[in-house]
């Protein structure tokens, strides 16, 4: 279908002329529908700018910023969302926007999970999710699981930023790493009264629908400690049962490191280019969160 162009915009931008959006040639518009976790409060904008926006055939997605107070409840803050959606179509999907400060301290693995989780709870609903990010994080701090299962929403601007778009710019992402690229935070855009950011969906496929990959569930178990052993008991040995059943073992969840959870161990280990010693040290560890 070849490139489509696009916004996102929040309350910074007020209420919006869609009309005027439609005929400068705008597909699609990410929107902000809530205030971080704090206070799950919904964006006063949002609910005119979607309807007007939807009146204008343009394809509405929203974004959602994770920072400190939604990792405090990841799935109140998911479900927050989905209650200030109230049911509403949305369809470029649902972009989780994790490049707090306070996201990137938890590192690789954790980043991963958060995703997964979010995302489990989104395409239940019946939305498409994607990940918005910028190159660097995409290359510090993004999990290949992640690479692998979503979509990702590039943000890059030229140190000169004048709302301009070029196609050649050595800023744009591959289309093998990204669905779209925010190349703009200057743009001017007709019937908007306030600067935005400008997209640019490279596909041209802006009615997106939920994916039907497996996601990966986050795991339930707290993981304690960083030596585990046959003999040892409790919760972090629940953690070790569960993430070996999620590479494919059929352990039962009881916390008790018997000999059938050894073996499995000495399978995984066996498999996975680690020494083989039925002992879960670092090393295992580590392989188990996919680091």
């Amino acid at each position: 279908m070849g490139e489509v162009f696009g916004i996102d915009v929040s309350h910074y931008q007020g209420r919006i002329d869609w009309e005027q959006v439609a005929k400068a040639q705008k597909k699609f518009a990410i929107m902000k529908c809530q205030y971080e976790a704090q206070s799950h409060r919904k964006d006063e904008t949002f609910d005119y700018n979607y309807a007007e926006a939807g009146k204008q055939n343009i394809a509405r997605g929203v974004y959602i910023y994770i920072a400190r107070h939604s990792m405090e409840n990841p799935v109140a803050d998911a479900e927050a969302l989905l209650k200030n959606l109230a049911g509403k179509k949305l369809e470029y999907g649902i972009w989780l926007d994790l490049e707090d400060k306070t996201v990137e301290a938890k590192g690789k693995a954790y980043i991963r999970d958060l995703s997964f989780l979010y995302a489990d709870i989104f395409q239940k609903a019946g939305y498409f999710v994607g990940i918005y990010s910028n190159r660097d994080w995409y290359i510090r701090l993004i999990h290949n699981d992640l690479k692998e299962a979503f979509d990702f929403w590039h943000a890059r601007y030229p140190r000169n930023d004048v709302g301009a778009y070029n196609p050649q710019s050595s800023l744009r992402p591959s289309d093998s790493i990204a669905v779209a690229w925010q190349y703009s935070s200057k743009g001017v855009v007709p019937g908007i009264n306030a600067k935005c950011d400008l997209d640019v969906d490279f596909d041209g496929v802006v009615n997106l629908i939920a994916s039907g990959k497996p996601i990966k569930q986050q795991n339930p178990y707290t993981l304690l400690s960083t030596l585990m052993k046959e003999g040892a008991r409790g919760e972090s040995v629940k953690w070790l049962q569960w993430e070996l059943n999620e590479a494919g073992a059929n352990l039962k969840i009881d916390g008790i490191f018997g000999p059938r959870t050894k073996n499995v161990v000495m399978w995984y280990q066996g498999g996975h280019g680690l020494l083989v010693d039925g002992i879960v040290g670092k090393k295992t560890i580590a392989a188990l969160k996919g680091d």
